[in-house]
């Protein structure tokens, strides 16, 4: 097992040195691909900076206010009420329900957008590359496929992916879990989300993120979400973002514990 993360993670660091002329090089165009590309690939390249926000919620960004309008099920309301994240209106670090932070479980999609790190598009003619500087993480989207006719249920879900209108990259993912929150508030979903993602570079500073949730499990009706990402000429950190449950307990212990102060049980 080994051996073999260390050869994925050498390939994908050979994708990401090539230079666009020989990314296209390596892959045949297929009609299949060119149908996928709609004949124009919108230039989505930089590194984004995710900035602030906690929730998808136009009307609720700071997530102070969780019966805002969004179309929740009267389970999935009852459940984030009962959470304890970090941000919004029940925030805390003491005694968190946040599975991220209790268990090193990933962010998913698409909550890994609120996370203060940046991320870049590897663009090739079969496959959009999304890598995390977080995690670190990366997500295939692929241009040439179909969805699976019943995907197993993951942590990321399984990304499809085409072109649009020449500026647009369209992900659309299914095969999800239920275990990942929406955003940084603790919305929840089902294991019936559908995620459509559109990115679209408005100028050459800023990337536009308009997401559509379709999950007929925790919600009454598909709603939609936006954020706007800014283009950083920091580049990716030298160093690698590592969750650890023993280095969370620590962090607890040393910084949460002595200056934040207790609100008593809860």
């Amino acid at each position: 097992m080994r051996n073999c993360l260390l050869s994925l993670g050498i390939a994908l660091a050979a994708i990401v040195a090539l230079p666009p002329s020989s990314q296209a090089q390596t892959v045949a165009t297929t009609p299949a691909k060119k149908a996928a590309t709609n004949g124009a690939v919108p230039d989505l390249s930089g590194d984004w900076n995710s900035g602030a926000g906690a929730s998808w919620n136009p009307s609720d960004r700071g997530g102070m206010h969780l019966e805002d309008g969004t179309p929740y099920q009267p389970w999935a309301l009852a459940k984030l009420k009962s959470e304890r994240p970090g941000f919004g209106a029940n925030a805390t670090f003491e005694n968190t329900t946040d599975p991220n932070i209790n268990s090193c479980d990933p962010e998913g999609l698409p909550r890994i957008f609120f996370v203060p790190a940046k991320f870049r598009f590897v663009q090739t003619p079969e496959v959009v590359f999304i890598l995390f500087e977080y995690g670190p993480t990366w997500i295939p989207v692929w241009l040439d496929r179909k969805h699976s006719d019943d995907p197993d249920p993951t942590w990321w879900g399984e990304s499809i992916g085409q072109y649009e209108n020449g500026d647009t990259l369209v992900v659309d993912t299914v095969g999800f879990n239920d275990k990942t929150w929406l955003d940084q508030v603790g919305r929840p979903h089902s294991d019936k989300l559908h995620l459509i993602q559109r990115f679209k570079r408005v100028d050459k500073t800023h990337l536009q993120l308009d997401i559509t949730f379709d999950d007929p499990g925790a919600y009454t009706k598909p709603w939609t979400g936006q954020k706007i990402f800014t283009l950083s000429d920091a580049g990716f950190a030298r160093y690698l973002w590592v969750c650890s449950i023993s280095a969370n307990k620590d962090f607890d212990e040393k910084v949460e514990k002595p200056t934040v102060p207790s609100a008593g049980p809860r």
